[in-house]
């Protein structure tokens, strides 16, 4: 009787064939080029594209099974995601909004590295002064005033806690305690290490301010003035051979349900109109500071726009209103004589 080999860490399982890799990409794409806002469709396309691009060119990765798989993976879920966005979903499709608008994922990590950058020294007395500075987290250290302006107006900004886009801090500074557990001050070390923490943390939650072109596309988008149309998409040929897999279908598995609300469990989708995308529109604009140089105070001031402007509660008042018009100071009504109630 003949055995089955058994399956040792050795065996090499069979990589997954170049077609399914170009399937994949072919599908990313398409379903990159159906977004119904200009700046996803172009940072989704070439987010995919260098993805591909990486793995491409490691012929180790090629080698590698389990890597593959992982990786196989994660092309499947961000394809699930933007066929959701397509369809309509609200979660899918801003969760999408964010990562190319620089919300959160690799965008964001881009546009704060370029807003924390130290500037170049000029002369030789920014360079005494940059020498001068003590070390990152020693005692006498700073953040940078930028990143200081940004938490404070993060802080005052309340819509950011409501939506929970980043997860933020309680202190806009470092608190270290003058003491530890049993009445000695705290050493240097752990002192570094408590603003090196800080640190990381407000990064992690600041939210950077977006290039002025991409801004004047997002609030030409709300306003209307940006020119935007539904996308439209191709329809599905059907085979007749899927015609014949339902019978089989039905022989093998028998009756299927009927109607259930079982795809809307995590939402539903809506068409994507104008009005649908400006609220969404509306909910990133609401995330992106708008940073400009205060010479008064020699900082920078950020500003944030709202999801919803405010109706005015009062109406303008002239200094001689109708209403008021046949009433004299004492609250009274003014007696016409019979002339003028006649020409009036």
């Amino acid at each position: 009787m003949m055995r089955t080999p058994k399956f040792t860490p050795t065996t090499t399982l069979p990589t997954i064939p170049s077609e399914e890799w170009r399937n994949l990409l072919r599908s990313l794409l398409r379903e990159c080029s159906y977004l119904p806002d200009p700046i996803a469709k172009g940072h989704m396309r070439d987010y995919v594209m260098q993805r591909f691009r990486r793995y491409y060119f490691n012929p180790q990765i090629q080698q590698e099974t389990e890597h593959q798989r992982k990786l196989r993976k994660t092309a499947l879920q961000q394809l699930s995601l933007l066929r959701r966005a397509n369809e309509g979903y609200t979660k899918a499709l801003e969760h999408v909004l964010r990562l190319s608008y620089g919300r959160t994922g690799r965008r964001r990590n881009e546009l704060l590295c370029k807003l924390i950058a130290p500037e170049t020294p000029v002369d030789s007395q920014e360079v005494a002064q940059l020498i001068n500075k003590p070390f990152a987290y020693y005692d006498g250290w700073e953040p940078p005033s930028v990143v200081r302006a940004l938490l404070k107006a993060q802080h005052a900004h309340g819509i950011i806690h409501e939506l929970r886009v980043r997860p933020q801090i309680k202190s806009i500074e470092p608190r270290i305690p003058e003491e530890n557990s049993w009445g000695r001050p705290i050493a240097a070390v752990r002192r570094r290490n408590i603003r090196s923490n800080w640190y990381t943390a407000a990064l992690k939650s600041l939210l950077p301010p977006l290039p002025g072109q991409e801004l004047d596309i997002l609030e030409g988008l709300i306003s209307g003035k940006q020119h935007w149309e539904p996308p439209k998409r191709r329809k599905v040929i059907e085979s007749p051979k899927e015609e014949e897999d339902s019978y089989l279908r039905f022989l093998v598995d028998g009756p299927q349900k009927g109607h259930t609300f079982r795809q809307y469990v995590d939402g539903r989708p809506h068409n994507i109109t104008r009005r649908f995308m400006r609220r969404l529109w509306r909910r990133i604009d609401c995330l992106v500071p708008r940073m400009s140089w205060n010479d008064a105070s020699q900082k920078y001031d950020f500003t944030w726009a709202v999801i919803k402007a405010m109706p005015e509660m009062s109406l303008p008042m002239d200094d001689d209103p109708e209403i008021f018009g046949n009433v004299n100071p004492q609250g009274q009504l003014i007696s016409q004589s019979k002339a003028q109630r006649n020409t009036e």
